[in-house]
């Protein structure tokens, strides 16, 4: 997909985000989706739909997707600084109070924690969300096709509207979010492209032997604070094992190949020594 398609497709999200707050259709929204108590199985569902949007959840899924080129771990870097940016910023700067932390509060069918901090514009788990479907759909490289393509943005767009389901953001921080996770993408290629060079440079440590060792360390540290966050989402548990396992599954795949990379290096020193 172009850089300009999804730029537009950012801005579109942004602005319709925008338009959503300032014509007061937040609430509406909101209410309506909050019209009826959710069941045992919703609660469970939602909880760990919600937590997909952790950056814990995004970094496991990013790495175990990149087996070895080192190009999408590097390009999740890139991401990962520009989405932090692109998160804490409007955050500090718009003081949005979360629905539950306004007179809404009482009808509200809150599951999980109650968050009431001033920090509901934009919406960090849609950011993530949406920026690592994109980061996946290119990670699949020759196997990209139309379907996998909707498949990541149904699963990006139901954990962004898991946000607001579960009463921690306004419809209208869901979708600037969404749009800041397409933008973040968008940045962290478009600096890829302006320096190519230091590009495949990092690209290139993260496919060594040590660059490998090091992402296989990150996948079980980041297993390890997801499994020791405090999320908020007690029903979410599942989801938080069902990462840890791919992370460490993930590194302990990594780990093989390095043992099997090694081996075989030390066959073929040893068949050529005189």
């Amino acid at each position: 997909m172009k850089l300009g398609v999804l730029a537009a497709s950012g801005a579109v999200l942004v602005a319709g985000g925008v338009l959503l707050a300032l014509l007061g259709l937040d609430t509406p929204l909101l209410l309506a989706l909050h019209r009826r108590a959710p069941g045992t199985l919703q609660v469970y569902l939602w909880s760990c739909v919600t937590l997909v949007g952790m950056g814990w959840c995004a970094l496991i899924l990013v790495l175990a997707a990149d087996r070895g080129d080192g190009r999408l771990a590097a390009l999740l870097a890139f991401t990962f600084l520009i989405g932090t940016l692109l998160t804490h910023l409007p955050k500090s700067l718009l003081h949005i109070p979360r629905p539950a932390g306004t007179a809404l509060a009482s009808q509200l069918h809150v599951i999980g924690d109650a968050f009431r901090g001033a920090v509901a514009m934009p919406s960090g788990h849609a950011l993530t969300a949406v920026a690592t479907a994109v980061l996946l759909w290119r990670g699949l490289g020759p196997r990209r096709s139309p379907a996998s393509a909707l498949l990541l943005a149904a699963a990006a767009t139901l954990v962004a509207v898991s946000r607001v389901v579960v009463g921690a953001h306004w419809p209208s921080d869901v979708l600037v979010g969404a749009g800041l996770g397409l933008w973040a993408v968008v940045l962290a290629l478009w600096l890829a492209d302006r320096a190519p060079r230091r590009f495949e440079a990092f690209a290139r440590t993260l496919r060594s032997p040590r660059g490998q060792l090091g992402i296989a360390l990150v996948e079980i540290a980041a297993a390890v604070g997801l499994a020791s966050d405090r999320t908020g989402y007690p029903a979410g548990q599942p989801i938080v094992a069902l990462m840890a396992i791919v992370a460490v599954a993930s590194a302990a795949c990594r780990m093989r190949d390095l043992l099997a990379s090694r081996a075989a290096r030390r066959a073929v020193s040893t068949v050529e020594s005189p």
